[in-house]
């Protein structure tokens, strides 16, 4: 299932609860259309932390980054990019430091 997909299924059984097709697009605004509350956009964080493994900061949660479905997956997808790049680069250290230590004192 694509990412979008699995926002908006979130949105519809969670925050709308709606079981009619969505009748939004993808750049709707949350807020700004009345679709969630400031309580929705808390759940939305806790969702989006649970099931991407995201941690997500109080200056992330911005309309740039919640505030509709294409936006709330950019920064899904940025935020996986950063933390892997994170993990790639404390592997490599993990690395150096455990060969430093492997490695002969002269």
């Amino acid at each position: 299932m694509q990412l979008e997909e699995q926002i908006q299924d979130y949105l519809i059984s969670n925050l709308l609860y709606v079981e009619d097709d969505y009748e939004y697009d993808r750049d709707t605004s949350f807020i700004g259309d009345g679709l969630i509350d400031s309580m929705g956009v808390t759940e939305l964080v806790t969702y989006v932390e649970s099931a991407f493994g995201i941690t997500v900061e109080q200056e992330d949660v911005t309309p740039d980054n919640f505030d509709s479905i294409n936006k709330l997956a950019a920064f899904i997808r940025r935020s996986q990019a950063s933390q892997a790049a994170c993990q790639r680069a404390d592997d490599v250290s993990a690395r150096e430091t455990a060969t430093n230590q492997l490695a002969p004192s002269r």
